[in-house]
């Protein structure tokens, strides 16, 4: 006979600890092992009509995640080798890094080939965080000149 869904629901709800190491156990690795038995849940929720009460449920469980732990071997097996999702973002998030580091030398190439002037009010901007200002008195310029040499040494690190 089969059981009422609230029945099944509660029975699977004190099933799902053991289910868990079960799957764990089969994958020996907890996070597969977890989605192995969520997948293996998902399943006994779809099916739960073909479950008779007063069998087994634990294993019904087991035999579910053994089968689908199997199917997703021989999907993989199928599938050939493949990269693991760690390896996969390690690769894709040191690119960036390169490329960070060659724009940073590309900007530190082009701010050695400033005039010596431009540069100087570029630095004083950027790294001290003067104003045009500040500059002009630091450098003993008018607040024109330097608003010109900025404007050349953004002009020039923009091509």
């Amino acid at each position: 006979m089969a059981c009422t869904k609230d029945d099944f629901t509660r029975d699977l709800q004190s099933e799902i600890p053991h289910l868990r190491r079960y799957a764990r156990s089969l994958t020996r690795n907890p996070e597969a092992g977890d989605d192995l038995m969520q997948t293996s849940l998902e399943k006994a929720l779809r099916h739960h009509a073909s479950f008779h009460c007063g069998t087994q449920l634990r294993r019904w469980l087991f035999t579910i995640a053994r089968n689908a732990y199997r199917d997703e071997r021989k999907w993989l097996a199928r599938r050939g080798d493949h990269l693991p999702i760690e390896d996969w973002l390690q690769e894709t998030q040191a690119a960036p890094a390169q490329e960070k580091h060659l724009e940073l030398e590309d900007v530190a190439r082009g701010i050695a080939g400033l005039r010596p002037e431009d540069r100087d009010a570029l630095e004083l901007r950027v790294f001290s965080g003067l104003s045009t200002g500040q500059i002009a008195k630091q450098t003993g310029v008018a607040v024109g000149t330097v608003k010109s040499r900025l404007s050349r040494a953004r002009q020039s690190l923009s091509v």
